[in-house]
């Protein structure tokens, strides 16, 4: 049986809780363009799943899947759905689209023009990466930032993973390399403590790295 409006609980896809407002903000990093696309595009994939509309905006719970007795509430959840997205994006880019109808298209526009994976943005990660240094930075923030680094490379290039033995040696890898990266970016102030790490058997994981400085830093 179609569902009707008296089926719609908190776990119906059309279903709004009251706060679920226009003005709600989902993330707190504005899509610019192609350089953050692809971590703004998970932050929002994250949120969206929280709210159970996800299905709004891949298509996958279009208006004809409804009987016509809950088109406007379909509307009414396309309509916030596009509110959310229209302030998640730089003034620039919400001006192209905020007279869009369909939420759906909205999104898979944006991913059109922006979810490009070519050799110039993965060199500029791998360069960034690689002369990424704490500076003037807390630990933290340091820490923060090579980890955004690294997830949006790994939303370009993701690893694949298997039980076998060479995957299994591609991660172990993978978890040193990205030890390594961290350590070549602390200030010289944590020589001593980085050489420490460097000299434990096993080597920690970069977390357990990060939380050995914080007690230094403290």
């Amino acid at each position: 049986m179609p569902p009707t409006i008296e089926a719609i609980d908190s776990n119906h896809p059309l279903y709004l809780h009251p706060s679920d407002t226009p003005e709600m903000m989902l993330v707190s990093q504005l899509l610019l363009g192609l350089e953050n696309y692809g971590v703004w595009r998970r932050l929002m994939q994250i949120a969206l799943l929280a709210k159970n509309k996800l299905g709004l905006v891949d298509d996958s719970c279009p208006r004809s899947n409804y009987v016509a007795a809950l088109h406007p509430q379909w509307d009414r959840c396309n309509a916030i759905v596009l509110s959310w997205i229209l302030i998640a994006v730089s003034r620039e880019l919400s001006a192209g689209i905020v007279f869009a109808s369909s939420v759906a298209s909205v999104w898979a526009d944006l991913k059109e023009r922006f979810n490009k994976v070519d050799g110039s943005r993965i060199f500029f990660l791998h360069r960034e990466i690689a002369t990424l240094s704490e500076g003037e930075f807390s630990i933290s923030d340091y820490f923060s930032r090579l980890k955004l680094l690294w997830a949006e490379y790994e939303t370009l290039i993701p690893f694949t993973s298997c039980e076998c033995e060479v995957s299994q040696q591609n991660l172990k890898h993978l978890v040193r390399q990205k030890l390594f990266q961290f350590l070549m970016g602390l200030a010289e102030s944590y020589a001593a403590v980085r050489s420490q790490i460097l000299l434990m058997q096993p080597l920690p994981s970069v977390n357990q790295a990060y939380s050995m400085l914080l007690q230094e830093e403290s």
